[in-house]
């Protein structure tokens, strides 16, 4: 039985944790003070009747007709409180369900003492309840609010000065003060001062306590994605010594293609061929391309998983994009076009080369993940403010605002968790950053993304560098 009305009595719809805790409490106060306001008046009535009517309502102030109506209408609004307030903590409105019953102990307090005057109800342990509760409850403003109110309601109870004549200052400061209520409102006071110093305590407390369950909770849940990422990682090591291993043992088959495909070499010369013979010499012809251009893709692979310290060097933009065209079109599918746009003569910057080639190879393989349905990539290197700016351009789905905002973030991708890592961005922005650049992001949805990577050029070294010519298409 005792479980049960626990656990109905846990069962409110309240956020605060503190309030959830005093709720508890409140009710049973309501349900007692609910039941106990009526059953006193009766038996007081019932026992008592003639002794109340003759001690009590008769020497009210206002009469006794009047008293008694106070004295009922009272005890009703405080028992029709008690039970709106026990409603109001079941609907989830703790704040409101004691203000409002504060409101009314304090308004029933004002009208008794009005009535009845301060002698008539000293040793009335209501209003000390009333300022507790208060405090506990509601805080700390609620407190010396009531506290406000309880002293005007006993100022206002006191019966009026007939002392001494007020020109004898001695003696009408004597009276005065003997007229006030002194002891209750020192009394009082002293109770507020002690509730305030509990509930500034026991409030700092559980901030305190809050504070360090919320760092607890991040602190785990930053420690469970460093784990998650640390395991991603290995994977990524282990996937990067794969494809190398793959990429070296494809090497050395493209070695054999390429091999027996020069043995063309020593077929005569073309315009001596004819027929089956020619048709054979164009095929061994298209064998050594392809296998020239796997190779290149193997050697590509190679310089990108291996962990050698990065070796910065000044070397030409222009030609590094230029060279990079067979991998970056082997990254993209038949149905998507590939444009570059490159200045005539070189740009010279800083950086690792194969690190800028995995952020070049990185960068189109987001926007061929970008065009499932086809589309075109532009790769676009221009001169601005002193430095280079390579872009790459897709015309595919694009990126909403609050995508595009998280875009650098580590592991965070929108891809499917078989196609996306979460890592090529942050990469190149990591790389970009490191080598005294900045990476922007242009993007709509439907209107398709532009990365622009900007990097401060430098001076061209001493040896002879051949200019790259401009490549506009492939």
């Amino acid at each position: 039985m005792m479980s049960r009305l626990r656990r109905w009595l846990d069962d409110t719809p309240i956020d605060d944790p503190v309030d959830r805790r005093n709720a508890v409490f409140m009710q049973l106060l309501l349900m007692f003070e609910g039941l106990r306001i009526p059953a006193t008046k009766l038996y007081l009535f019932g026992l008592h009747g003639a002794y109340l009517q003759a001690q009590f309502f008769s020497k009210a102030r206002v009469g006794a007709s009047a008293a008694l109506a106070v004295d009922i209408g009272t005890d009703l609004a405080m028992t029709v409180s008690a039970w709106l307030g026990l409603w109001l903590i079941r609907g989830g409105r703790f704040p409101l369900a004691v203000a409002q019953f504060v409101g009314t102990m304090l308004a029933s307090g004002a009208l008794a003492y009005a009535a009845f005057g301060y002698r008539a109800t000293d040793g009335n342990l209501t209003l000390i309840m009333i300022l507790a509760l208060s405090g506990l409850m509601l805080g700390r403003k609620a407190l010396w609010t009531t506290y406000a109110a309880e002293a005007l309601i006993l100022a206002v109870s006191v019966a009026p000065l007939t002392a001494a004549d007020p020109g004898h200052a001695r003696g009408f400061l004597s009276a005065f003060y003997d007229a006030l209520p002194m002891r209750a409102l020192t009394s009082y006071l002293l109770i507020a001062l002690i509730v305030d110093r509990a509930i500034d305590a026991l409030r700092q407390s559980l901030g305190e306590s809050e504070r360090q369950r919320r760092q607890l909770a991040l602190e785990i849940a930053e420690r469970e994605r460093t784990r998650e990422q640390l395991l991603h990682a290995q994977k990524m090591d282990a996937v990067g010594k794969l494809a190398s291993g793959v990429a070296h043992d494809v090497n050395n088959v493209f070695d054999i293609i390429l091999g027996f495909s020069t043995e063309r070499d020593r077929l005569p010369d073309d315009e001596r061929l004819q027929g089956d013979m020619r048709a054979v010499a164009d095929a061994l012809e298209g064998i050594e391309l392809a296998a020239r251009r796997g190779t290149a893709v193997c050697r590509k692979l190679l310089n990108f998983s291996r962990r050698d310290v990065a070796s910065v060097e000044v070397f030409d933009v222009v030609s590094a994009v230029r060279e990079l065209r067979p991998l970056a079109r082997q990254s993209l599918p038949a149905h998507c076009q590939l444009h570059l746009a490159l200045p005539h003569e070189p740009r010279w910057i800083l950086f690792d080369r194969s690190q800028f080639e995995l952020a070049i190879i990185n960068l189109v393989t987001n926007a061929r993940d970008a065009m499932p349905d086809g589309g075109r990539c532009d790769i676009v290197l221009e001169d601005r403010d002193g430095g280079v700016v390579l872009t790459v351009r897709d015309t595919g789905i694009g990126m909403a605002d609050a995508v595009r905002a998280r875009i650098f973030d580590p592991f965070f991708t929108t891809k499917p968790a078989d196609r996306g890592t979460g890592l090529g961005l942050s990469v190149v922005h990591d790389l970009v950053i490191r080598a005294g650049g900045r990476t922007t992001v242009d993007s709509e949805p439907g209107r398709g993304t532009a990365i622009r990577v900007t990097l401060p050029c430098v001076d061209a070294p001493e040896e002879t560098i051949v200019p790259a010519d401009q490549v506009v298409s492939t």
